[in-house]
């Protein structure tokens, strides 16, 4: 696992926060978070998905692509949650499906809140601002919902 503070220098993660939290961005309802029975809905922006572009806003997303040299992109998804009146953990869940075996999987945090990732090994990653967590994509990782801010974003990676 690898944490990467300051990730994008100033100007591109300016860029990127402010059309992620503008109000021309597009966010998408989900019926669930991690899966659609989990009954807790949130927003998504998918920028790329099943080796097609699927959104205008890509260009936005490319230095964090090149700075992490991903030749082979599976899937690219910002998620948008709003706050809970208390911390709870998600269910734990991988991105690497059979058949994918040395993917990774990359969190970039486009907020800051008390919310985090956490991982069934015991490890707990804040969300900061400009931070960007890679770890193998069959690492069981979940969320710890936030309660100090109005929403918490970020962008998930998932490539080779």
């Amino acid at each position: 696992m690898q944490v990467i503070d300051n990730f994008l220098d100033d100007k591109q993660f300016d860029t990127l926060q402010s059309e992620l939290t503008s109000w021309h961005f597009p966010w998408y309802y989900e019926k669930g978070r991690v899966t659609k029975e989990d009954g807790l809905p949130s927003l998504s922006h998918n920028f790329y998905h099943s080796n097609t572009i699927k959104s205008h806003w890509y260009e936005t997303i490319r230095p964090i692509i090149e700075k992490n040299n991903m030749l082979a992109v599976r899937r690219i998804k910002a998620n948008f949650d709003y706050a809970h009146d208390k911390p709870s953990q998600l269910t734990l869940h991988t991105d690497a499906v059979v058949g994918f075996e040395g993917l990774k999987t990359g969190i970039f945090y486009v907020n800051t809140n008390n919310g985090k990732t956490y991982f069934k090994d015991g490890n707990i990653v804040n969300s900061v601002a400009n931070r960007m967590l890679i770890f193998d994509g069959k690492m069981k990782h979940g969320t710890i919902t936030h309660t100090d801010t109005d929403t918490r974003i970020i962008i998930n990676f998932n490539w080779y």
